[in-house]
């Protein structure tokens, strides 16, 4: 796993599990732990798409930036599918858990960031 993103899913796993305890305590858990299935598939795509550019880039740099590029669209769709699979078989008042939890989890990335020049770094 590339360096860092063992970090990242430390803080962003961390950021989610307190926000599923939080909205767990106002019985609002099923929301939050759909926010935190798709943030940590989110992180997860990440770091495989991060691998396979990495290893990639060393035989063909332009190849590996490709598959950055793809994986940014990939991502993009998959979240999109996942937010309208699971808000429309969740409560409508299970909804702002879900996104305020994955927003959270996002925002958490930005520690990861902290002090770095490239997201490869």
């Amino acid at each position: 796993m590339i360096k860092g993103l063992d970090k990242s899913f430390k803080i962003q796993g961390s950021i989610g599990l307190i926000a599923l305890i939080i909205f767990a305590f106002q019985g609002q858990a099923m929301g939050a732990g759909y926010g935190f299935f798709v943030g940590m598939m989110n992180v997860l795509m990440l770091s495989l798409t991060f691998n396979k550019a990495s290893s990639t880039a060393e035989e063909d740099p332009k190849t590996g930036i490709l598959i950055l590029y793809m994986s940014a669209v990939v991502r993009f769709v998959l979240l999109a599918v996942l937010f309208i699979v699971g808000l429309s078989f969740l409560e409508e008042s299970q909804a702002f858990p879900v996104v305020l939890t994955f927003v959270l989890m996002q925002l958490g990335q930005l520690f990861n960031l902290k002090g770095k020049r490239r997201l490869t770094d």
